[in-house]
């Protein structure tokens, strides 16, 4: 049966051309490779090179489990994974997919409290747009994601996801404390730039936008900030994304102005959320979604 190791040996002789500089960097012996090669085009019953004075050349076929080889992989590797994540909770990797509000108001306390419960998890996290997130969860190259995602929503029950609703509130909107619009009383809206994360997921606005005005568009509420402090730009997101700048007098709410409501949900496959890491990963998560709203 074919197997990992067997795309490894097909890939270096493609590479190198010749059985005696593919054992070399396969770190085997010359007379074994030969053995393995001659078994698997046995196993296979066809040639994989063509052997010439100038070295060995790949058949079609030989060309075809090499482009075949990437996707096999990957797969065994999330499968190594999937296994490691249900043998325990202290190795392996759980790959985090988030929005920037999540990444802003509930992942630092929850990757502080997983820490604490874990022994060497490698945690990486990755911040992008709902749609992103959506895609490389189906895909495998994320075990959980958690951003502005409606838990009932259909097409989430139609993909046999698992949803959990983490945090459901208004945004406000702020701006720099001398900015125009906090220094009259009946202020144009419309006529300021606005910034924020694009609309989204499960983010609704009542915002009138038929009038056209310069909008910046991010997932990176650091760079948001840095903006709208050294500009006109309006800034819109919930109050715990601002309250550090608030306090500190850098950033001030505008009263009035149109906000959106903000859904969020945590989603993993049915077949990882009893794997140790992910269920942990989930617990945790709603914990600190309890903590942020007995504080508000």
């Amino acid at each position: 049966m074919l197997d990992v190791s067997d795309l490894h040996m097909v890939e270096s002789i493609c590479q190198t051309g010749s059985i005696t500089q593919a054992a070399e960097s396969l770190h085997i012996s010359q007379p074994t490779l030969s053995k393995r090669l001659a078994r698997l085009e046995q196993q296979l019953g066809t040639s994989l090179f063509h052997r010439s004075a100038r070295g060995l050349t790949p058949t079609p076929i030989a060309n075809y489990l090499i482009e075949q080889s990437a996707a096999i992989k990957a797969k065994v590797s999330s499968v190594e994974r999937q296994v490691r994540r249900l043998v325990d909770r202290d190795a392996g990797e759980l790959r985090i997919g988030v929005g920037p509000i999540i990444e802003q108001v509930l992942i630092p306390q929850t990757l502080i409290e997983l820490r604490k419960q874990t022994g060497n998890v490698r945690f990486s996290v990755l911040t992008e747009h709902a749609d992103v997130l959506m895609a490389r969860l189906e895909a495998g190259e994320l075990d959980v994601v958690a951003g502005p995602f409606a838990a009932d929503r259909q097409d989430i029950k139609e993909k046999g996801l698992v949803a959990v609703d983490l945090i459901q509130e208004p945004t406000i909107n702020v701006a720099r404390p001398d900015h125009p619009i906090l220094q009259v009383e009946d202020p144009d809206f419309l006529g300021y730039p606005y910034a924020s994360p694009p609309l989204q997921g499960a983010v609704e606005s009542d915002a009138d936008e038929s009038r056209p005005r310069p909008r910046l568009v991010s997932e990176n509420y650091a760079l948001l900030k840095r903006v709208a402090l050294a500009s006109d730009y309006i800034l819109g997101g919930p109050r715990a994304v601002f309250e550090p700048e608030i306090k500190a007098g850098l950033l001030a709410e505008v009263p009035g102005f149109p906000a959106a409501s903000w859904r969020s949900a945590c989603l993993c496959k049915a077949e990882a959320v009893e794997t140790p890491l992910v269920q942990l990963f989930i617990q945790t998560i709603v914990a600190c979604r309890d903590d942020y709203q007995s504080g508000r």
